[in-house]
């Protein structure tokens, strides 16, 4: 585990999370924030991805190209990791949908089946990707970067070639975002996976960049580290100050990526002083339980949206935007430690013996 990165993590889902929290109350420094600050939650979903190849490389590369493990053990592992979560808050999301189940039966049983089996983000449509439980839409594009992830690692580092196919993808974004129509580039280049694969892309190459000696050495003194981690937020927060005149279309994906890719890079060596403090225990299990608070977040606002209509204590926007909040972060608790660590084990053990057999 690279602790100063686990902890990010939790930083960006808190992103996101005041993104999906909205207002119309008369609340005007939040309605500012959410103005400025709250309503760019989206990179918090480029920082996951790249991230997610970045990881995945640094963890099974070598067992892969080794033949230490084979992809169906990699697909195993994954699924373990994200599918047992998935499955609990789509079963919670059920209640929240059924206006739409009354209204179109046939597409709500559709949307239904692909969220199930983690497709949804195929298809272009956001009433599909984002239904039920929208967060989810960023692991159906997960989970088709696992599938993938053993043959690109065996491309990418048997055949060096394919770095520059890998290099190709990264120009076409931009340049794909340019020459479309704004009403198709959330549906691409936001939510698809295919598209959205060269953000994973970028996270593999990112290790190729980190294992390299030269920039290693750069990392060796904890003045020169702290330095970097320093440069690297003023950069992030450059970038960010400046989202306002950058079209959308390049906001849903390559705008952050060089920021996002300082950020992992320079984190990922633990050198300064900034890392130290991201690798408290405290600040390290928010990171970890931030994939529940990720996937939970949106329901809890959901539902006690609901209830606050019949409650006048959540007539403060503050103190509702508060219990949801702690609610949420209590949900994440409770859901790792009951729900994905013993579901991680079982399916693990339980199709590792099929896979034995």
């Amino acid at each position: 585990m690279i602790k100063p990165l686990t902890s990010l993590r939790f930083f960006f889902a808190l992103m996101v999370f005041f993104s999906h929290v909205s207002t119309n109350d008369n609340t005007l420094l939040y309605m500012t924030l959410q103005k400025k600050i709250f309503h760019e939650g989206l990179l918090g979903v480029s920082f996951f991805f790249i991230l997610s190849g970045f990881i995945l490389s640094l963890n099974y590369t070598n067992k892969i190209i080794e033949n230490k493990i084979v992809p169906k053990q990699f697909w195993i592992a994954r699924l373990a990791r994200i599918y047992p979560l998935h499955l609990l808050t789509l079963l919670i999301a059920i209640p929240l949908s059924l206006k739409h189940l009354l209204l179109s039966p046939l597409l709500w049983g559709l949307n239904l089946i692909l969220n199930f089996f983690l497709l949804q983000s195929f298809v272009p449509d956001r009433d599909v990707y984002f239904s039920f439980n929208s967060p989810s839409w960023s692991i159906s594009d997960e989970m088709f970067f696992y599938l993938t992830f053993p043959f690109i690692i065996s491309m990418l580092f048997k055949a060096p070639k394919f770095i520059y196919i890998a290099l190709a993808l990264i120009i076409l974004i931009p340049l794909g975002i340019h020459i479309s129509p704004d009403n198709i580039q959330q549906e691409l280049f936001y939510a698809n996976p295919l598209f959205r694969i060269v953000d994973f892309i970028l996270g593999i190459l990112l290790y190729r960049l980190y294992k390299l000696e030269k920039i290693k050495r750069i990392f060796s003194s904890v003045y020169i580290g702290t330095l970097m981690e320093i440069t690297v937020i003023g950069l992030f927060i450059l970038f960010f100050s400046f989202n306002q005149y950058v079209p959308q279309g390049y906001r849903y994906s390559c705008y952050y990526w060089l920021p996002m890719i300082g950020i992992i890079l320079t984190f990922s060596y633990q050198s300064g002083y900034i890392s130290k403090i991201l690798s408290n225990k405290v600040m390290v299990f928010l990171g970890e339980i931030s994939f529940s608070f990720y996937m939970l977040h949106q329901l809890v606002y959901r539902y006690l949206g609901a209830i606050s209509k019949m409650y006048p204590i959540f007539n403060n926007f503050y103190v509702f935007l508060a219990i949801v909040f702690f609610t949420s972060l209590l949900g994440s608790y409770l859901s790792y430690k009951y729900i994905e660590l013993p579901a991680n084990r079982f399916v693990k053990a339980r199709f590792s013996k099929l896979t034995i057999a």
